[in-house]
């Protein structure tokens, strides 16, 4: 699956080269997954929740032991959906959903806003 025009939309200026080596490296891990799992889904466009929520309650906890790696995952696939341009709505849903209290490290990856996902 070509997932080119997601990965544009994300911003790594912040990162070093291999944390961002890392993110897209998982990211074409989850989408591998999907597309493994459903033979259907062939462009980022066609991934809906449930398809996120497989990745999360069924493939992540047999192939992963470590809670951080977990997380770094499940970061990945909310940079993902945010890029994709799908509602805010699944993160909650997935349970990657960040506080909106004030406080806390500001986020170094931005996704870049696109008049195309405005409807």
């Amino acid at each position: 699956m070509r997932f080119d025009h997601i990965l544009r939309r994300l911003d790594f200026s912040a990162l070093s080269d291999t944390e961002r080596k890392r993110y897209i490296n998982r990211m074409i891990r989850i989408v591998s997954v999907i597309e493994a799992q459903f033979p259907h889904v062939t462009r980022p466009e066609q991934i809906k929740l449930h398809h996120c929520q497989f990745f999360r309650n069924v493939w992540l906890p047999a192939r992963s032991a470590s809670d951080s790696t977990r997380k770094e995952y499940m970061r990945a696939l909310g940079l993902l959906i945010r890029a994709a341009g799908r509602p805010e709505t699944w993160m909650g849903a997935l349970g990657v959903k960040t506080s909106t209290g004030q406080g806390g490290r500001p986020a170094k990856i931005g996704v870049k806003q696109s008049k195309k996902y405005y409807r």
